[in-house]
């Protein structure tokens, strides 16, 4: 399913979510796709939520922690 998402695309958190300050059902825009950055084969995505201001930096998130916001 997030295998899938691109630039642009909009998400929101699920109950996997592992960062303080963030709650299941926050959204917000993927900005970029990274390699997981402690290996393994599945993505991580920047993502600039919505709740953060426009000079915060975006979030990097797990494969698992976002799901498209459809």
């Amino acid at each position: 399913m997030s295998d899938a998402l691109k630039p642009g695309d909009r998400v929101r958190l699920t109950s996997a979510n592992r960062l303080p300050g963030y709650r299941p059902g926050d959204r917000g825009t993927v900005v970029g796709v990274v390699p997981n950055p402690v290996g393994g084969n599945l993505p991580s995505y920047i993502v600039a939520m919505d709740k953060n201001s426009p000079s915060t930096a975006p979030t990097l998130f797990a494969e698992d922690e976002i799901e498209p916001d459809v």
